[in-house]
């Protein structure tokens, strides 16, 4: 059965560390990356959508305030927002 032509473009960066960490692997990189299609498909992955992109990045954002001992943010409100509040507040978009 003759398969379809495709090309990708990567970081050469990426490629370099994926083509490495495959062939530790006992497969080539076309091979992994057949492997992990197959899989998605079968195990029905799902990725975030761009909608939820923005959602995600505020939420990063806020964690590593957090994490740096922020609480409160300013979010153009009269009152400041608890940070994990509007964490909360986020989890639903994700």
């Amino acid at each position: 059965m003759a398969k379809p032509f495709r090309t990708f473009r990567f970081d050469l960066q990426v490629y370099v560390a994926i083509k490495d960490l495959t062939s530790k692997n006992g497969y080539t990189v076309t091979a992994a990356l057949e492997k992990f299609m197959a899989d998605a498909v079968k195990f029905g992955l799902v990725f975030p959508s761009s909608q939820n992109a923005a959602a995600e990045a505020e939420a990063r954002v806020m964690l590593s305030w957090l994490k740096g001992g922020k609480y409160w943010v300013n979010l153009g409100a009269k009152e400041e927002t608890s940070i994990r509040g509007r964490l909360l507040q986020l989890l639903p978009k994700g």
